[in-house]
C-alpha cells in the first residue's frame, strides 16, 4: 500500500520546499518527530523524520522495484481542454519514462504557453507520487512530428494506427519483451494525414492497431500503454 504522506524531494539540503512543508505541516498536520515517505524521483525512496523550521532526515534510501524494466516514451499530440492532462497522469501513473507533446497536421493546438506547460509537469509530478513510483517522467517541450529523431536499433518505435498493418493489440507483448526501449506515438483526433504515416514508415516505425472499435485521442494511448506495461506491474 502506498502511504498517503509521500512526497517528491528533489534538494540534497535536508530543508522541505515551500509546497512540500505546506502539504505535511498543514494539510496532513505533521508534526516534529512524525515520519513520512520521500522519493528523489529517480528511482529511490525512504522513510523521513520531520524536524524543526522545515528540516527533514532521512534513514536509508532503497530501490522499491515498482518501476518498469521497459522504459517507454510517449509521444502524444496535443489537443484542445484537459484530454492531454488526462493522458499524462495515467500515463504516469502506469510508469512512462518520458512524455513528449507531438505537434502534428490536425492539432488544434499548437503553441502551449509556459503556463501549461508548468501545469503539465505539476501533474506528472502528483501522479508519480499518488501511484507509488520513485521515477520522475521526463516532460519534454513540444516538438513537431518531422523533427522526431530516428529511433536506435534498441528501440522498438510504433505509431497508433486505425489499419492492422504491422501489429494487432493482441501481440503487442509478445514482441515488446524483446526490448527494454519502447516508443509511442498517439495522434489528435483527426488522426495523422497520409504524409505523416509515409513520415513514419518511411523511418522504420511500426504500426499498431487497437481492434476495430475507435477510440478517441485520450483513450488509444492509454489501452496501448495498459497492454505494453500491465505485465510488469505486478
Amino acid at each position: 500500500m502506498v502511504p498517503h504522506n509521500r512526497i517528491i524531494e528533489i534538494s540534497p539540503n535536508g530543508y522541505l520546499t515551500k509546497d512540500n512543508r505546506h502539504r505535511l505541516e498543514r494539510v496532513l498536520r505533521l508534526r516534529v518527530g512524525d515520519t513520512f515517505v520521500i522519493t528523489n524521483g529517480c528511482g529511490k525512496e525512504a522513510v523521513a523524520t520531520l524536524q524543526k523550521d522545515g528540516q527533514y532526515s532521512v534513514s536509508d534510501w532503497v530501490e522499491p522495484q515498482r518501476e518498469p524494466k521497459v522504459e517507454v516514451t510517449l509521444f502524444v499530440a496535443l489537443s484542445k481542454g484537459d484530454r492531454l492532462e488526462w493522458i499524462i497522469e495515467k500515463a504516469v501513473e502506469m510508469g512512462v519514462t518520458k512524455i513528449v507533446p507531438l505537434i502534428s497536421e490536425r492539432c488544434i493546438v499548437k503553441d502551449p504557453n509556459k503556463n501549461k506547460i508548468e501545469r503539465w509537469q505539476k501533474i506528472a509530478e502528483s501522479a508519480m507520487i499518488q501511484c507509488g513510483g520513485c521515477i520522475l517522467p521526463e516532460l519534454s517541450q513540444p516538438i513537431e512530428l518531422t523533427k522526431i529523431p530516428l529511433p536506435g536499433q534498441d528501440v522498438l518505435p510504433l505509431f497508433l494506427y486505425e489499419e492492422n498493418l504491422n501489429y494487432s493489440i493482441d501481440g503487442l507483448k509478445s514482441f515488446s519483451d524483446k526490448y527494454t526501449n519502447v516508443w509511442l506515438v498517439s495522434g489528435p483526433e483527426g488522426g495523422f494525414t497520409s504524409e505523416e504515416v509515409e513520415f513514419f514508415k518511411n523511418n522504420n516505425w511500426k504500426t499498431i492497431w487497437l481492434g476495430k472499435r475507435l477510440f478517441r485521442m485520450d483513450t488509444a494511448p492509454i489501452v496501448a500503454l495498459a497492454n505494453i506495461l500491465a505485465p510488469y506491474w505486478l
